[in-house]
């Protein structure tokens, strides 16, 4: 039923931003130029990602957000967003690998249907990302950067995947109980990384960014906190902000366009080092929290 919510207020979130296009429209104002462009990318998110999920939590978890949230960034926890934010960085390469795989996918006409589709968005994206200033610099860093960062996490990991592993868990009244608490969390984890990629609405990106996903919920599951998960995703968009920032001005010579074309034994390496850093970092104090909490 939460769930249900959650979409329904998302999907009813969509009017204001629809009515805010078509006002545009007949004004004969172009939505697709600055600074209306960077209205409509803020209102979106705040409206059907942030309002739905603090809705959820206002009407089923009054006097509990905090909890429910996992808003707690107490003792190490800087710590964990610190590798976090590293473990993002070092599956940069393996991202971009599939990347290059998925857009070797041949879907036949629909296929090119939505090439063009993601291509006019990446094209908004891109123009957004155009400006040399250091001011424009700064609203990127806040809309395509920050607002996504906090918006997003908040309906992917606190709205949904959290939903999804109270119900596969049950962990909240009318839900099934699952067998295996651990099947649960992790069904969560990838069914929420799977949603969160398809909305995107970027099949040729698919891949890559359930992998984005899927971590961005364990860091969820293991950190116990919200707020090392949006750390992590303000760094990986801030990155791409900051790469098309210099490149533009002439700062760095390396397009952000381009493919990485990393070598296997570095995205290997790469990938192996993440995955010893999440453990070290996660796993491990996850673990023994569990163990303090049951003694």
């Amino acid at each position: 039923m939460q769930l249900l919510v959650l979409a329904a207020v998302s999907l009813v979130a969509l009017l204001p931003v629809v009515l805010l296009t078509a006002a545009l429209a007949i004004a004969d104002i172009p939505v697709n130029e600055m600074p209306y462009l960077y209205v409509i990318q803020a209102v979106t998110q705040l409206l059907t990602l942030a309002l739905p999920v603090l809705v959820v939590t206002m009407v089923y978890y009054r006097g509990r957000q905090r909890e429910y949230y996992r808003l707690d960034f107490s003792g190490r926890r800087w710590l964990m967003a610190l590798a976090g934010m590293v473990i993002m960085m070092l599956i940069v390469p393996l991202d971009d690998a599939l990347a290059r795989w998925n857009q070797t996918w041949e879907l036949g006409a629909q296929g090119d249907v939505l090439h063009a589709l993601q291509d006019k968005t990446e094209g908004l994206i891109k123009e957004m990302f155009s400006t040399t200033g250091v001011g424009g610099l700064i609203v990127n860093l806040l809309v395509i950067a920050l607002v996504p960062a906090v918006c997003e996490e908040l309906f992917f990991r606190a709205g949904i995947q959290n939903l999804l592993e109270r119900w596969f868990t049950g962990n909240y009244e009318g839900a099934k109980r699952c067998r295996c608490k651990a099947f649960g969390t992790h069904a969560a984890v990838w069914v929420t990384a799977v949603v969160f990629s398809l909305i995107h609405g970027e099949i040729y990106s698919f891949v890559p960014r359930v992998l984005m996903g899927a971590v961005l919920g364990y860091l969820y599951v293991y950190s116990g906190s919200l707020l090392v998960n949006m750390a992590a995703h303000f760094l990986n968009n801030g990155m791409l902000v900051v790469l098309y920032w210099l490149y533009y001005n002439g700062l760095s010579s390396v397009d952000p366009e381009s493919d990485m074309m990393i070598g296997w034994p570095v995205t290997v390496c790469c990938t192996l080092a993440a995955l010893t850093l999440f453990y070290a970092s996660f796993i491990m104090g996850h673990s023994r929290a569990t163990d303090k909490k049951g003694e």
